[in-house]
């Protein structure tokens, strides 16, 4: 059972055009997309640190002849993620771990906190990158 929590309903209600079915409908095309294996994560700048990464998330849909990608800035940004200006790349913390892989898990466990899947299911996905 799909439950929102406050901070999601909150940084929905900020947006102008994107509405709480608009987000179901991305958190589920994100999830089908992790679950077949059409979901890319890119690093497209590491910090001179190296302490914090700017990822592009994004999914293939279409055939093998004809498609496109898909981002999820607005479901991404709805979750919390914070945006790198002028790109549709996410920042993200950390270092001595694979990123792409610990922000696949933790989009993964926030989704299942929020209902759209269950802890076995969970646990699959949260270890799926690709």
């Amino acid at each position: 059972m799909i439950n929102l929590s406050e901070d999601v309903l909150n940084r929905i209600s900020k947006e102008a055009y994107y509405t709480k079915e608009r987000f179901v409908e991305d958190a589920k095309c994100y999830l089908k997309a992790v679950k077949s294996g059409r979901i890319l994560y890119t690093v497209t700048s590491v910090s001179r640190s190296g302490m914090s990464r700017n990822i592009l998330i994004k999914s293939f849909e279409g055939t093998m002849r004809k498609g496109s990608y898909r981002t999820y800035y607005n479901f991404l940004k709805i979750l919390g993620f914070t945006f790198v200006n002028n790109s549709d790349s996410i920042r993200v913390s950390g270092c001595g771990m694979n990123m792409l892989f610990a922000t696949n898990y933790n989009i993964i466990h926030k989704l299942h906190k929020l209902g759209f899947i269950g802890k076995h299911q969970c646990e699959i996905l949260a270890q799926n990158v690709n």
